[in-house]
């Protein structure tokens, strides 16, 4: 009886020793498994960020004035090397125009992401919102004198009337978004149509606008990187990481909306302060990329839907690898631009349509119409 007992002890004992080797097993599998995910996500970024340097030497390699390849890197890396046409085309007129896509593609791309989380969107961007033509709206109330804004000095003054602008629109968005009865299909047909309002109004601008002042106007609409300078690529180059961090500080907050709003508070989220603060972020980088360039369309919803394809919803990878892919987008549009009738550099907006409206139509039948 006792050695019974003893001999059933025994193999309870085993038992449980199986259990937890079995268990500490699937754990390692797990962390195994989570690592090589990590470890591939991080490889992925590191892709992005090549291809995106890779875009950036081939725009400025591309123009009307034939440069070698050898050329553009003695240009770059020993300009004392180069004669005084190539240091001009290449640091006077390609430099400024290639840096600015992708800081600008970067920016668009983010702000769509950002968008697209924080409003439960998946076809919230900039653009398809109206956020790009309330920021060019509010820039051609400066550039046609119908607004004058006190104690800004007039270089920023369409920045500011721009960011205020995109201000108001981004939560009016958001304000009807939280009306729980309106669905994502109503949310984005209201965002169509203060699209198509403030397309309205700015035609309306062009009506009113002097020859010069409407040429100024048209640039708004077409969207052109040929006035970029250093003193803009300067400041994207100061705000963007600002903005990038802080974005990234609330990573693991703004992971969490994918779950629910009501899931996000009840882990201590505060959920409004979170949506304010990231949409007023959003709104800072619109604007400028908009008053900078003009209304680029379709970056800020092409960019973050590969990124989420490829390394899913954490932001620590999801935010990043949007703003690498809409850099790379705006670079490739901007090589294309100057590619498809050499000497005349097309509209970006043209060039981002072509990408960007079948893979809307791409999504629209992937997802059934339902989102």
């Amino acid at each position: 009886m006792e050695q019974s007992i003893c001999m059933s002890g025994s193999y309870i004992d085993k038992q449980k020793n199986l259990d937890i080797q079995q268990e500490n097993s699937q754990i390692n599998d797990a962390l195994s498994e989570h690592r090589s995910r990590l470890k591939k996500k991080k490889l992925a970024l590191v892709f992005f960020f090549l291809l995106s340097l890779v875009g950036l030497v081939a725009d400025i390699l591309i123009g009307s004035h034939g440069l070698t390849l050898s050329q553009v890197m003695t240009g770059i890396f020993t300009p004392e090397a180069s004669d005084i046409v190539t240091q001009t085309i290449i640091w006077d007129i390609r430099m400024p125009m290639s840096l600015m896509a992708p800081f600008v593609g970067g920016a668009l791309a983010v702000a769509g992401a950002q968008m697209q989380t924080t409003l439960n969107n998946p076809l919230a961007d900039p653009y398809t919102f109206g956020v790009s033509a309330s920021a060019g709206f509010g820039a051609s109330l400066v550039i046609t004198h119908v607004v004058s804004l006190p104690f800004i000095p007039e270089q920023y003054q369409i920045a500011v009337m721009a960011f205020i602008m995109c201000l108001l629109t981004t939560f009016m968005i958001a304000g009807i978004s939280s009306i729980k009865r309106i669905s994502i299909e109503g949310v984005m047909l209201f965002g169509v149509a203060i699209m198509f309002a403030y397309d309205g109004m700015l035609t309306m601008m062009q009506y009113i606008a002097t020859e010069t002042q409407l040429q100024t106007l048209v640039f708004w609409q077409m969207g052109s990187l040929d006035r970029g300078s250093w003193g803009k690529i300067l400041t994207l180059a100061i705000l963007l990481p600002i903005v990038m961090a802080i974005m990234m500080k609330d990573a693991w907050k703004l992971s969490s909306l994918k779950v629910g709003l009501d899931r996000a508070e009840s882990m201590g989220i505060n959920v409004k302060r979170l949506r304010i603060k990231t949409l007023l972020l959003v709104s800072l980088i619109t604007s400028l990329s908009v008053a900078f360039v003009g209304a680029i369309g379709f970056v800020g919803l092409v960019g973050p839907h590969i990124a989420r394809m490829i390394l899913g919803e954490d932001q620590r990878f999801f935010l990043p690898a949007s703003f690498l892919l809409g850099a790379v987008l705006v670079e490739l549009a901007s090589i294309a631009s100057k590619s498809f009738m050499p000497g005349i550099i097309l509209p970006l907006t043209v060039m981002m349509s072509i990408i960007g409206v079948p893979f809307f139509i791409f999504l629209i039948i992937k997802k059934g119409g339902k989102f």
